[in-house]
């Protein structure tokens, strides 16, 4: 019988073939925990299967599980096949494109393992080689625009975080996979934004004695600054966001109107969107 595992990470990929293996190499330099880590990579049918499948055989055999997924039922469907596959009690989603650039994945599960309590896990994250900060949590999407920008602001230069007001980003965040399980899982009906704050909200609801942990010593690279962003996108992160508003009861036009009102008092006080 082969060693008990303590964490599994899961990562979905689509296309992702430039991204996966520096993403790996990472994972792999930071383990600190031996034949307990568990990696499932996800492929979400991509065109460049049969070659990622090779080339992820070679250099990396037996320590990862791949799994095909027969169509591409978006990020959420990923991941919980993904977690299907999970023996380890820690689940870690992580998207192709992070690279863990400080981390002890052994004290991440220390402390899951010393509070039965807590849910889920989030770190710090850059979005470039310098180490700019990027958005390692954000104010729940229910509140006012101002207080998601002003509060936003403050909480980053702080470095910050409240569980009860905020939720983690989603490329990357460990949670504890029976708690997850009992909440539902990712909602299918999302394809693509919005995870975060549903997953938060669903835990929260079937868990109301838990809580989730900010650990800003663990570090990862998540190149976003200069992904450009298209109308398209947009327009899905405010349906994906809407629908998850109305899951939770909020009136129509919740999250729309705290974006508008987030995108005016940016303008108004940085000058940008």
């Amino acid at each position: 019988m082969g060693k008990m595992k303590a964490l599994s990470v899961v990562i979905v990929t689509y296309n992702s073939e430039p991204d996966i293996y520096g993403c790996l190499d990472a994972l792999f330099a930071h383990n600190d925990l031996g034949d307990a880590l568990e990696v499932i990579v996800v492929d979400n049918n991509s065109r460049d299967f049969a070659h990622m499948e090779s080339e992820l055989d070679r250099l990396y055999g037996k320590r990862i599980t791949l799994l095909r997924n027969t169509q591409n039922g978006g990020y959420g469907q990923g991941n919980n096949i993904g977690i299907a596959h999970c023996t380890a009690p820690i689940v870690m989603i992580m998207n192709p494109d992070v690279r863990l650039i400080r981390a002890s994945l052994s004290a991440i599960v220390a402390r899951y393992q010393q509070d039965e309590q807590l849910a889920i896990v989030g770190f710090k994250q850059v979005i470039n080689d310098a180490g700019k900060r990027g958005l390692s949590f954000s104010i729940l999407n229910h509140y006012p625009g101002w207080v998601r920008l002003i509060g936003g602001v403050m909480a980053k230069r702080l470095d910050w975080f409240h569980w009860r007001h905020m939720y983690f980003c989603g490329a990357c965040f460990c949670v504890r996979k029976a708690m997850f399980e009992k909440a539902g899982l990712f909602d299918e009906h999302i394809f693509l934004y919005g995870e975060e704050n549903d997953i938060h909200y669903r835990i929260h609801q079937t868990h109301p004695q838990a809580h989730d942990l900010y650990m800003r010593q663990t570090v990862y690279l998540h190149p976003t600054e200069n992904r450009p962003t298209t109308e398209e996108a947009y327009q899905m992160r405010i349906q994906s966001n809407e629908y998850v508003m109305n899951k939770q009861g909020r009136k129509p036009g919740t999250y729309l109107r705290s974006e508008e009102q987030r995108l005016r008092w940016s303008k108004r006080i940085f000058g940008n969107a």
